[in-house]
């Protein structure tokens, strides 16, 4: 049996000798853990629920309140708790130490506001459970399972998005109506989700005439699918990237993302990529500089591209205009990147050294009563926690950008802190179970890792 053909990955023993193969740890051989075996359905059943949870394509996993949806609120937590179980593990000072440090801020979130929101404690210890127990028990583990998941959720994501091209306008779309619903799908432009796969209305899909759909894959959109499938890329490219095969899941997690036609995705890549050469030969890079910039400037000539972000650029100056409709609007309106993050930036303005605390009714738009949603995750994270949670996480996901570099011996310090904070720029799912598990991952796996 080969530990690394995707066919045989999901069966559950693995020999001693294959293990040792699994060249994961080129740095540390000391760390791999001789119960690497005990790897088995579970732990991939229960990767793949916080990557459906963290696609956010349903009202399932996407309401996360305890009094709007018991059962999908406690659904991970659930899992959480029986991998726990499986791996014996024991809550560390790491773990005590960051629960005592949020709590002295929740302590002075509440003076500030003089009320006190227990629910939001909660939900973070919660939180901050959940990834503790994922990188406790799983370890280098979950990037090669998330790899392995991802890729088969390419396959699947390339194949509808073929059937959604033949088929051609909104065949599929009316198909998927038969199996889902507005009320349970989260989809943007109004999309619809069959767990696997989210198709939008041609309305939404269609960024040009002449152009195919955009493939949103598993996600709540396609640029959400192109986040995810960067980090499988960079996980194929930077960190399993001596398994046998590996070149077949990099083509088609490549071809996946390309299908997104997502400006975020293409940025991501780029980087992904420029850095990757840069590990090879730096007289290759010389070499091929001008067939980068010229493709570089290619991509950004792309119709899409550049209509995208010139679209992005106009809308800023349209801000107190969407604030105003959005008074009036029963429909949320959910603005794009660069509006949302200035939308953001006003309560970390009025709020810069605690931010928000996270209480909805203290942001600025809700006093003025306007029903919009910034989705910039850095413009979200420096009004929910000020500058104390943006240094908290500036500083953790640059350890653990460090700490990747050295431990699987490849250049590029940066290279994990530049993915996630673009991400992060596009997207406000920093604080996804999954997510989180990329940028905190050295803050509870402290690994002793010896300099290049």
């Amino acid at each position: 049996m080969n530990l690394h053909e995707p066919d045989k990955f999901f069966k559950v023993k693995f020999s001693s000798n294959l293990i040792r193969m699994l060249d994961l740890y080129p740095n540390n051989k000391k760390t791999v853990r001789s119960d690497s075996q005990r790897i088995s359905f579970f732990e991939n059943l229960y990767v793949f629920v916080l990557i459906i949870y963290a696609g956010r394509a349903t009202a399932f996993v996407r309401l996360g309140s305890f009094t709007e949806n018991q059962v999908g609120f406690f659904l991970p937590i659930f899992l959480s708790v029986i991998l726990a179980i499986r791996w014996k593990i024991v809550l560390n000072k790491q773990f005590y130490v960051l629960i005592y440090c949020y709590f002295i801020y929740f302590i002075a979130i509440s003076i500030k506001y003089s009320e006190i929101h227990l629910t939001i404690f909660l939900n973070y210890f919660v939180l901050f459970f959940i990834v503790y127990v994922v990188v406790k028990a799983l370890r280098f583990d979950l990037f090669r399972i998330y790899e392995y998941l991802i890729y088969y959720l390419a396959i699947i994501g390339l194949l509808m998005w073929s059937v959604q091209i033949i088929l051609g306008g909104d065949s599929l779309f009316n198909y998927f109506s038969n199996i889902s619903s507005d009320s349970f799908s989260s989809v943007t432009g109004n999309g619809l989700n069959a767990i696997f796969y989210s198709v939008q209305p041609t309305s939404a899909s269609l960024l040009f005439k002449y152009m195919p759909p955009r493939n949103c894959g598993f996600a709540w959109e396609p640029g959400g699918f192109a986040v995810y499938l960067c980090l499988a890329i960079f996980i194929n490219l930077f960190i399993t990237n001596s398994v046998r095969k590996g070149k077949i899941r990099f083509w088609v997690l490549l071809l996946a993302l390309i299908s997104t036609q997502s400006t975020t995705g293409y940025v991501t890549l780029t980087i992904i990529i420029l850095f990757y050469y840069l590990n090879k030969k730096m007289n290759i890079i010389i070499s091929l500089l001008p067939v980068i910039i010229t493709m570089l400037i290619l991509i950004f000539s792309l119709p899409f591209m550049s209509n995208k972000i010139v679209g992005l650029v106009n809308e800023t100056n349209e801000i107190d205009f969407q604030i105003e409709q959005s008074i009036s609007s029963e429909t949320g309106l959910a603005p794009q990147r660069f509006s949302s993050f200035l939308i953001a930036f006003r309560d970390f303005y009025n709020n810069p050294i605690l931010g928000t605390g996270g209480i909805t009714g203290k942001s600025w738009i809700n006093k003025i009563g306007a029903n919009i949603s910034p989705i910039s995750g850095i413009g979200n994270l420096l009004a929910n926690f000020g500058i104390i949670g943006f240094l908290f996480f500036i500083i953790i996901s640059f350890k653990t950008s460090l700490f990747f570099s050295k431990y699987f011996n490849y250049n590029g310090k940066f290279l994990l802190f530049l993915i996630i904070f673009f991400m992060s720029i596009s997207y406000s799912i920093l604080f996804l179970p999954l997510f989180m598990s990329f940028w905190m991952f050295s803050f509870f796996e402290p690994l002793n890792v010896s300099p290049k």
